[in-house]
């Protein structure tokens, strides 16, 4: 290249003119201009220079002037191009340096902090290094633009990892800088909001960055420490990882003038770790506290313990913590002993350093600590100790002294694993044994102590049961010994028969696989299926329930085929010893005088067909098979028990088997299943099995063959009306899984509409109600019983109302149906009316139709597209207006039948559902809410105010949910729902003060209702904020009265009787408050009301409202639940200014009122530190 056409390109004096041909040469060849710099004289070099240190002055001064003009992208070309060629003229240059350089260098290294383009600031940034390399005295006027612009791109928040090196190549320049320079120039304020910035305190060069600037001097450590402080309670647990590493590096990279510093800065936080609150603290300054403190502190201090291993670092660790932790770990708190112990173990073990005597001393000291810490009083304590105690013991073993390993393990194995105190000491010291096992130098004395321990299997705790299998499992896996040297095989089984939860269950099933669902042939598999069905069946049905998640779908199918195989050789078997039996009686008979014929008269289908007898032959195949041997030692029970575990397996694993890869094995055992259907159903007729297997035929197929539908429909027609829901759910779900809803709602209505024409007939007006059925397509149909069975119709029909996959076949095949009977069930409500005696219990007739036909109407309500164009969904809305208008008629009689009473509230709960759905239009809502209000004004019992409570929070939902998305919402409702929610406070107060009668007091079912409804209503109020929304704030000011009334109840001010007794507190005080107990926000915006109800009061604040607020305040204090203490600090607070305004007269005529309430406060503020 012609280093000519440089020169000219600079002779003419414009900037343009030198960019075009930069960029051009450089299009060309990269290295060309570099090539063309070199070539030039000293005194061709310091030409272009004079000329360039006016452009780059031009440019320098346009961008400070005008930092943000559009045109600064030709200021950041020139820039980048000019520093190029800096670049390249220091390495050029000989001893006679171009006259104009360095004042380019300067302007473009102080223009840096305006450099938007991270091109052209790079550019400065490595022409600046390269020039004080040749001017070292210049490195420090230079470093700092440097140092700060890379330190501004590390701390971006999209900043990537190789701005955090770049940074940190500029290590040497950054120690070079004194504590004056680094605060003056601002880096120092960068630095402190790097600290802050997660992705650059977690890198490692980061890391370096901050430790490098703990060796300034001490009030820089100090600035450090202040923010690191401030920065822990927004941190996450990754982030004081990194601080701990942070200062660690700090420690070992300083001076020892500086360590002494850093030392206090870690013995400050060592402190502040033992007395760390152990619950997060909320919103603080600056965001919100999500992880305790004590847990954020514990990690930033294990950064600094796991580097123990190294003999200095374990010393300093000592020496920090010996005035700080021997002191708290006898601490009277049992948090702060708890804290201090979770050190303790964390920077296990300690050295003195100061000779092998002193080493002992103190060795001995941490296994007296440790001894007393597992039988401290506080169980969370002993929970840390335990835990503890078994890591040491599982990584020391060798250190520690076979006398301290005998008294540790004899606290743990025969008292704290059957602390009866407390289940999570039991749970713990579980898991401490599996954290002891990992050690193989243990596995000889747990191989003899854990066998004693299989009574913590029937553990009446969950969580220990789960830990212990888990334990077992362990134990199987690591081979320590043989499970069955362990625990009985028979107890695991007997376990797994009565256990209730499914975490128990599936870890059971897990240790249980190995013996009964070996990865062996088929034919163990089953053998070992068998044993265990005859051992104890219960059993059996649960573990198979739960092997899915050990076993393969393919060892699934094996034993499912096989037991098909063993099912029908043995069924087959069965029936020939009976054919042959029966031929040797018919043989006897005809050599008897010839009797009356057998009457062959009965129902079709109660006696299957004979199969064919191509049938015979295809099952008879293979049916002397050799797992047939012995088998007349099994009960016709286990027999049962495999049609069980078929029916369990499939149910189970029905969608695996559907699943591409694996429809081969579904697909094989439909095919067996299907030839033998016959010769089963003709085995179990009449038995236990019949039930079992129409369940399982009933998994096999979405339809069904003729046989076997005739068979379900006879069992459904034999059933008497007393059937309860176990004797016909199976038969029901096999008729929706076949999809042969319209012959089971036939008989549903065939059973119901005899009844009804009974009743109809008594009554006039009704006699033409039904004039004829409709006429419908050609099907199989029942034909008509000759007796009625009313109830096992509705048992039956509301079955399918309550079961979502039966309900969702019948609503998509046979909604017309549906709707047809919903109108023949209308009829009930009027007859119900006209005839409240017929309703003599809940299981009458009257009764369960009635409920059954509202639960149709709001079925078909919710099944209808919510649009008023759609007819039939507007139809169902004028149901719903009659069926509350039905309720609104019946409480208009004085002497309600209090069977009608929960007819009515049955009803407005069924209808409240709706509301929960959204499923009503306006006016349905508005009498519904008059409906509600009737109930609770009328008939105030427990169960009404409980349902009214909670239909009042679903309309507050209904009605903020609509106006959340835009629609208009009615504001009398709301007002409605206040004035319900106020009728149920009022009513409860009122009863409960009084105490005269008994059923209006709240039982204890409802009172657990009622307080979880009042915390859902409480929430729904927060979150839309009381202080913006009149009606919202009624309803939180008028459950602060029920509260304040309560309080301030005469004879419960003398503090005498403690505020949480059940004899001060009425029901729904006590419900209110229990529900904001268990939520700050909800307690913050109670007690603000409460509060504020006193300061808008224009007089003065009474003695008797003061000790209302004492009351309420020694509650919270007694049992402050989630709340946090700034919030009850606060309160206090506002307590003592309210004390302040009550009268010096009314203070001196009540002497026991104030003692009491000036106790109150003392007590409360020493409790919560304020």
């Amino acid at each position: 290249m012609d280093h000519q056409a440089l020169l000219r390109a600079v002779e003419t004096s414009d900037c343009k003119v030198f960019i075009e041909w930069y960029k051009r040469v450089e299009t060309e060849n990269i290295s060309a201009v570099r090539e063309s710099v070199d070539r030039l004289s000293n005194k061709d070099l310091c030409g272009i220079w004079t000329v360039f240190t006016k452009w780059v002055a031009h440019a320098t001064n346009s961008l400070k002037e005008n930092p943000n003009l559009p045109e600064n992208d030709s200021i950041m070309t020139t820039l980048l191009f000019m520093s190029t060629m800096a670049t390249y003229t220091i390495h050029n240059m000989s001893n006679n340096e171009p006259q104009g350089l360095q004042p380019s260098v300067k302007a473009m290294n102080g223009s840096l902090k305006f450099v938007n383009c991270k091109k052209a600031a790079t550019s400065i940034c490595k022409m600046s290094e390269h020039y004080w390399k040749v001017h070292p005295e210049l490195e420090t006027f230079l470093s700092i633009n440097t140092i700060q612009w890379f330190l501004t791109q590390a701390i971006h928040p999209k900043a990537t990892l190789v701005s955090v090196k770049q940074l940190w190549d500029m290590k040497q320049s950054i120690e070079k800088l004194n504590a004056l320079i680094l605060e003056s120039s601002g880096l120092l304020t960068l630095f402190l909001s790097a600290i802050s910035n997660s992705k650059f305190i977690g890198s490692n060069e980061g890391q370096k960055c901050i430790a490098c600037l703990f060796n300034f001097n001490t009030v820089i450590v100090q600035v450090l420490q202040k923010t690191v402080k401030k920065f822990i309670p927004l941190a996450t647990v990754n982030d004081c990882e990194s601080l701990g590493e942070i200062y660690f590096k700090a420690w070992r990279m300083a001076t020892e003038e500086r360590r002494a510093d850093i030392e206090f800065a870690i013995q400050d936080l060592m402190y502040h770790a033992v007395v760390a609150c152990r619950k997060p603290l909320g919103v603080i300054e600056g965001g919100v506290n999500k992880v305790p403190m004590n847990k954020l502190l514990f990690h930033l201090l294990h950064s600094i313990h796991r580097q123990r291993k190294q003999r200095t670092v374990a010393v300093l660790i000592h020496i920090l913590y010996k005035p700080i932790l021997w002191r708290y770990l006898e601490a009277s708190n049992g948090l702060v002993r708890g804290n201090a112990l979770c050190l303790f173990f964390d920077a296990f073990p300690f050295e003195s350093g100061e000779g092998f005597e002193e080493d002992e001393a103190v060795r001995t000291k941490q296994w007296a600590i440790m001894l007393g810490a597992l039988m401290d009083p506080v169980p969370l304590v002993r929970t840390i100790a335990i835990q503890g105690t078994c890591r040491i013991l599982s990584q020391y073993w060798e250190i520690v002294p076979v006398n301290i390993i005998q008294d540790f393990i004899t606290c743990l194995m025969r008292k704290l694993l059957y602390d009866s105190s407390s289940a999570d000491v039991r749970a713990h010291v579980v898991k401490g044994l599996v954290m002891m096992l990992e050690s193989r130098q243990t596995h000889s004395l747990l191989e003899k102590m854990i066998p004693l321990t299989n009574k913590v299997l029937h553990d009446p705790n969950e969580k220990v049961r789960s830990e212990y299998v888990f334990l077992l499992t362990h134990v199987q896996k690591l081979r320590v010994s043989k499970l069955w040297e362990v625990i009985d095989v028979n107890q695991l089984v007997g376990r797994l028969a009565m256990e209730t939860s499914k975490n128990v269950c599936i870890r059971l099933a897990t240790l249980l696989a190995p013996f009964y669902c070996p990865k062996s042939t088929p034919e163990i598999v089953f053998q070992r299926c068998l044993r265990l069905i005859i051992d104890n069946r219960l059993a059996s049905r649960k573990f198979y329930q739960y092997i899915d998640t050990c076993v393969g779908i393919e060892q699934i199918a094996q034993l499912i085929l096989i037991i098909w195989k063993f099912l029908r050789n043995h069924i087959h078997k069965q029936l020939q010893r009976n054919k042959s039996s029966q031929q040797r009686e018919e043989t006897a008979n005809q050599r008897r005088p010839c009797g009356a014929k057998r009457s062959r008269q009965g129902e079709g289908a109660e006696s299957i067909p004979n199969t064919t007898e191509n049938e015979d032959k295809e099952n008879q195949d293979g049916s002397t098979d050799s797992e047939e041997t012995g088998n007349e030692e099994f009960s016709e029970c286990s027999i049962i028990g495999l049609i069980d575990v078929v029916c369990i397996l499939l149910s189970v694993n029905k969608t695996k088997f559907k699943a591409p890869p694996n429809v081969v094995y579904w697909e094989n055992i439909k095919s067996r299943f299907s030839k033998t259907c016959s010769l089963f159903f003709r085995y179990f007729k009449n038995s236990e099995g019949l039930r079992p297997l129409i369940c399982l035929y009933g998994l096999m197929s979405s339809t069904s063959s003729t046989l076997l539908l005739s068979f379900v429909k006879s069992q459904l027609k034999s059933l008497t009306d007393e059937a309860t829901c176990k004797e016909f759910s199976y038969l029901v779900d096999v008729m929706c899984t076949w999809g042969r809803g319209e012959d089971l709602l036939d008989l549903i209505t065939d059973h119901l509409q005899g009844n009804l024409m009974n009743f109809i007939a008594e009554k006039s007006p009704l006699s033409d109600t039904r004039k004829g059925k409709a006429t419908r397509k050609k099907r199989v149909s029942f034909e008509t019983p000759k007796d009625s069975k009313p109830l096992l119709g509705l048992r039956c029909m509301a079955y399918i109302l309550q079961h979502p996959y039966n309900k969702k076949i019948i609503l998509r095949k046979n909604l017309e149906q549906i709707e047809k009977l919903c109108e023949t069930l209308k009829a009930v409500l009027l007859i119900a009316e006209n005839n409240p005696n017929r309703l003599t219990n809940r299981e009458s007739f009257l009764f369960v139709a009635a409920s059954l036909y509202v639960k149709m109407v709001l079925v078909l309500a919710c099944s209808y597209k919510r649009e008023k164009s759609d007819l039939k969904y507007m139809e169902s809305q004028e149901k719903i207006v009659g069926i509350l208008s039905w309720t609104k008629r019946l409480m208009e009689n004085e002497d309600l039948n209090p069977i009608l009473g929960d007819l009515i509230s049955s009803a407005v709960s069924s209808i409240s559902n709706l509301v929960m759905i959204h499923s009503m239009t306006w006016e349905v809502f508005r009498q519904f809410l008059d409906v509600v209000l009737q109930v609770v004004t009328k008939y105030p019992s427990s169960k009404n105010l409980t349902l009214a409570m909670n239909c009042a929070y679903h309309s507050l939902v209904f009605v903020w949910s609509e106006r959340s998305i835009g629609n208009e919402c009615d504001v009398e409702c709301e007002s409605r729902i206040n004035l319900i929610i106020n009728c149920v406070l009022e009513c409860a107060s009122l009863v409960t003060a009084s105490g005269s009668s008994t059923r209006f007091c709240l039982d204890e079912n409802d009172w657990s209702l009622v307080r979880d409804i009042v915390k859902k209503i409480l929430e729904e109020c927060h979150r839309h904020r009381p202080e913006k929304h009149e009606s919202i704030r009624e309803i939180v000011r008028k459950m602060v009265d029920t509260i304040r009334l309560d309080m301030m109840q005469p004879g419960q001010g003398d503090g005498k009787k403690k505020a949480d007794d059940a004899s001060c507190q009425h029901q729904l005080s006590k419900a209110i408050i229990a529900a904001f107990r268990t939520q700050n926000s909800l307690a913050k915006m109670i007690l603000d009301e409460f509060f504020e109800v006193f300061q808008s009061n224009e007089n003065e604040t009474t003695l008797v409202d003061c000790v209302a607020i004492a009351r309420l305040l020694e509650s919270l204090g007694q049992n402050k639940g989630r709340i946090a203490p700034g919030t009850l600090a606060n309160a206090i607070l506002s307590f003592e200014d309210c004390w302040l305004t009550v009268g010096e007269i009314e203070k001196s005529a009540n002497s026991d009122r104030v003692a009491y309430v000036s106790a109150t406060i003392t007590e409360l503020k020493k409790a919560i530190s304020v």
